[in-house]
């Protein structure tokens, strides 16, 4: 099966002010545009590459970028990896992997790149996110 990747650096979409905190407006776009470049045909499986980001998301900062990907959901009905370093960044990619993944999407998060790509290019079958979620239990068998 074809690998169909993006690589998205942490500075394509998390900006950040002058100061270096987060700016949330300005992220928000870039993950649109990001958003629409991704889009039918395109379709990739994406592996956001956060390990050199210079500012920290916040709990609500994830909320709001999961809730954005909710509103673009055939841009993100892919695989979605998460690749960060070790403690409180892994941390925040993980309740970002849970928050998403209970929404429908297929994200994890890891610290190893390896790993990350493994996960991307595993073959198994990725359940149609742009179901509603009891849509998509109805479907599975018993």
């Amino acid at each position: 099966m074809p690998l169909n990747l993006r690589i998205i650096h942490s500075n394509d979409f998390l900006k950040t002010t002058a100061t270096g905190e987060f700016d949330r407006d300005t992220s928000k776009q870039a993950l649109i545009q990001i958003a629409a470049a991704n889009q039918a045909p395109h379709n990739h499986d994406v592996l956001l590459d956060v390990r050199n980001a210079s500012s920290h998301l916040t709990m609500l900062d994830i909320i709001d970028l999961v809730n954005l990907m909710v509103a673009n959901r055939s841009s993100f009905h892919h695989k979605l990896a998460i690749l960060t370093h070790e403690g409180a960044q892994f941390d925040r990619a993980k309740f970002m992997e849970l928050y998403a993944n209970n929404r429908g999407f297929h994200v994890a998060g890891f610290d190893d790149f390896e790993e990350s790509f493994s996960w991307l290019t595993d073959s198994s079958p990725v359940v149609n996110s742009s179901l509603p979620i009891a849509e998509e239990l109805k479907a599975v068998p018993v």
